[in-house]
């Protein structure tokens, strides 16, 4: 049983790993229409921005698995599991928001505040779509426990 459990949350960590990747990918192509970079600031701005995304993957990463176990705890959700559930949501999104910052300082020191406020603004117009479309997608707890009645 053990064996199982680790070869699932191996399986878990790597699906999270390739869509955090796909991610990345997608966020870059849509970062580039979002964000007009002189050209003097492009090669300065595209180094800190890869940073970024690579610095971001084990946020995206845990936000995913999050997501995934929240749709799996519905069944046995308890007060310490929602709470539990709760807590690493708001750790996730404290930890998302302080590295916006750090890189919103990164970018303003290599290019301007201007290029750096576009970043910000197209990371959070991203992020919130992307967290939108997931939600979405998972029926909160008490959607799902109206549609029982």
């Amino acid at each position: 049983m053990l064996v199982s459990f680790v070869t699932e949350a191996q399986k878990s960590d790597a699906e999270a790993d390739a869509v955090a990747n796909l991610l990345g990918i997608q966020k870059k192509e849509a970062v580039k229409k979002l964000i007009h970079v002189e050209a003097k600031d492009s090669a300065a701005f595209w180094k800190v921005y890869d940073d970024y995304q690579k610095d971001n993957q084990k946020t995206i990463k845990d936000r995913i698995q999050l997501y995934e176990g929240t749709a799996n705890s519905y069944s046995n959700l308890t007060p310490k599991i929602a709470d539990s559930l709760a807590t690493k949501y708001f750790f996730n999104r404290e930890s998302q928001e302080k590295m916006l910052e750090d890189y919103y300082k990164k970018i303003k020191t290599a290019t301007n505040a201007v290029t750096a406020f576009e970043f910000y603004q197209a990371e959070t117009f991203l992020l919130t779509q992307i967290r939108a479309h997931i939600m979405q997608q998972i029926p909160t707890y008490g959607e799902l426990m109206n549609a029982k009645k």
